[in-house]
C-alpha cells in the first residue's frame, strides 16, 4: 500500500486533509502519483452532495494528471511509468455527477477514466491537470467548427476554465474572430487565451457579425441566465464527449506549440489551500479555473 494525502469532503462542505493508506491496483484500477489537479466550478458543485441525506466521506476531483505506479492485471491502456491525464468518459452524465477522486497525492481509478499523454509534448507539466475534462471538452467543441466557418466570428460565453480552454482550442483550431463575452475581471485571460474582442455580458451581439455562439458558462447555479437568441448556441455542458479525439487534437496542436492549457488556469493552490480554492471558484472571483498542485509524500 501507498501512503497518499487528500482532500476528503466532509459534512456542509468542508474539505479535511487526511492521510491514508492507499490500496495496490487490481482488476481494471490504474494508481496514479498526482502531480496535479483541476478545480473547477463543476467540482465545487458537487461539495453539495454532503447536505445529502445518504452522504458518505469522499474524495472530490473530476481531472488531473500524474504518473502511473502500478497497474491491475487486467489493464491494458496504459504501463506503470506512464504520464497520463485523468478525465471524464464519453458519458456526459457521469462527467457532470461523479468525481474520480483527483483531489489526492495519490489516485486509484479505473483505466477508462486515464489516457496517455507523451513526455515530449513540451508544456508546463502541471497544466495537463486540467487536460482531462476541461481542455477535452473544450477541442472537442473547437472540432466542430468545420473550414467553411473558419472566417466566421465564433462568441464563447463564460469566465471559467473551459470558456478560456475553448477559446484558446478554437485559436488552435484556426478560428479568424473569437468574441469572448464574460465579466469585466475576465477579459485580460480572454484576450490572452486568443479572443479577438471581449464583451460585457449582456451586450447586443448583432454587431459582432457572429451565427453562433459557446455556452461554456460554469456558474454553480443550473439556470446561468439566458443568451443572445439570435446565435445558435451549443451548451457545452451537455456535450458528448470523444476523449481519445480529443485527446489526439490536443496533442497535436500543443506539440505545435499551438496551444497551452496554461492559458486556462486563474490561480494555482496547494492542497492545504482547497478550502480557499473552492470559496474563490464558487464565489467568481477568479477567471479561469484553479489548480491544485500536488506534492507526493515519501
Amino acid at each position: 500500500m501507498t501512503l497518499g494525502r487528500m482532500a476528503v469532503l466532509q459534512p456542509f462542505g468542508f474539505l479535511a486533509i487526511e492521510e491514508a493508506e492507499v490500496p495496490a491496483p487490481t482488476g481494471h484500477q490504474v494508481a496514479v502519483e498526482m502531480f496535479a489537479a483541476a478545480i473547477t466550478a463543476a467540482d465545487v458543485a458537487l461539495l453539495a452532495r454532503s447536505d445529502e441525506s445518504d452522504w458518505q466521506p469522499l474524495v472530490p476531483g473530476l481531472e488531473g494528471a500524474g504518473v502511473v505506479t502500478a497497474i491491475g492485471e487486467a489493464v491494458t491502456r496504459v504501463n506503470v511509468g506512464d504520464q497520463v491525464v485523468i478525465g471524464a468518459t464519453s458519458e456526459g452524465a457521469e462527467r457532470a455527477d461523479r468525481p474520480v477522486s483527483t483531489w489526492t497525492t495519490n489516485a486509484l481509478v479505473d483505466e477508462h477514466h486515464v489516457a496517455p499523454f507523451p513526455r515530449d509534448v513540451g508544456t508546463d507539466r502541471d497544466s495537463l491537470g486540467l487536460l482531462g475534462a476541461t481542455a477535452a471538452v473544450a477541442a472537442t467543441l473547437a472540432t466542430q467548427v468545420g473550414e467553411a466557418e473558419a472566417d466566421e466570428p465564433v462568441v464563447v460565453a463564460g469566465s471559467g476554465g473551459l470558456a478560456l480552454a475553448t477559446v484558446a482550442t478554437l485559436r488552435a483550431a484556426g478560428a479568424a474572430s473569437i468574441v469572448a463575452v464574460a465579466p469585466d475581471h475576465a477579459h485580460a485571460a480572454a484576450a490572452a487565451a486568443g479572443a479577438s474582442l471581449c464583451l460585457s455580458i449582456g451586450t447586443d451581439l448583432g454587431a459582432a457579425g457572429a451565427r453562433r455562439g459557446f455556452d461554456c458558462r460554469e456558474e454553480i447555479s443550473p439556470d446561468p441566465g439566458a443568451l443572445d437568441p439570435g446565435l445558435a448556441w451549443t451548451d457545452a455542458r451537455t456535450q458528448p464527449l470523444d476523449r481519445d479525439r480529443a485527446m489526439a487534437a490536443l496533442t497535436q496542436w500543443m506539440a505545435a506549440g499551438h496551444f497551452s492549457p496554461s492559458v486556462a488556469i486563474g490561480k494555482r493552490y496547494t492542497i492545504e489551500q482547497i478550502n480557499e480554492a473552492v470559496m474563490e471558484i464558487e464565489g467568481g472571483r477568479i477567471a479561469g479555473a484553479g489548480l491544485v498542485v500536488m506534492e507526493p509524500l515519501k
